[in-house]
């Protein structure tokens, strides 16, 4: 019984040491970075797809539902909210919580975004609105470098429809 109890002590005693105390950056509920990516929300909102398009790298790569794995560049998005725009009449992105700004000692800086968006569309005069998350990865230059978004696109379809 007592080697038990010994074995016992030394299994919790080596598991205690072998807790790393390591840190990989910093998260932050406000910071410069979050406030380029309200900036980024706020053009959205308005239709503006060039202003958006110079917060984002030449060499961005989006992702999202629909998308192909290898994602998309920067002119076919531009391209894409620019069909948006003329799809959808009312657009609203009604952020939900507060964004994180992830500031990781080697990968750099992300954001990620929780929102609704919300939209009439054009054709069908049908309301939609659909949960999304957004990271938002920034480069040294404070330009976005990759785009992943996360939503279900049902709500969308059905209102198109």
């Amino acid at each position: 019984m007592k080697k038990l109890i010994f074995v016992a002590l030394m299994a919790c005693s080596i598991s205690v040491f072998a807790q790393n105390d390591g840190k990989n950056g910093t998260i932050y509920k406000t910071h410069p970075i979050i406030d380029l990516a309200h900036q980024v929300g706020d053009l959205y909102q308005k239709g503006d797809a060039d202003g958006m398009a110079k917060f984002y790298a030449d060499t961005c790569r989006f992702f999202g539902p629909g998308l192909p794995d290898k994602g998309i560049t920067l002119a076919e998005q531009v391209a894409a909210w620019k069909k948006d725009f003329a799809d959808w009449d009312q657009i609203k992105l009604g952020i939900q919580g507060y964004p994180d700004g992830l500031d990781y000692t080697k990968e750099g800086f992300v954001v990620q975004i929780w929102f609704a968006f919300s939209g009439v569309n054009k054709k069908t005069q049908k309301a939609a609105k659909t949960n999304m998350v957004l990271f938002l990865s920034y480069n040294k230059d404070k330009k976005i470098s990759s785009s992943l978004m996360y939503y279900d696109p049902t709500p969308l379809i059905a209102a198109a429809q």
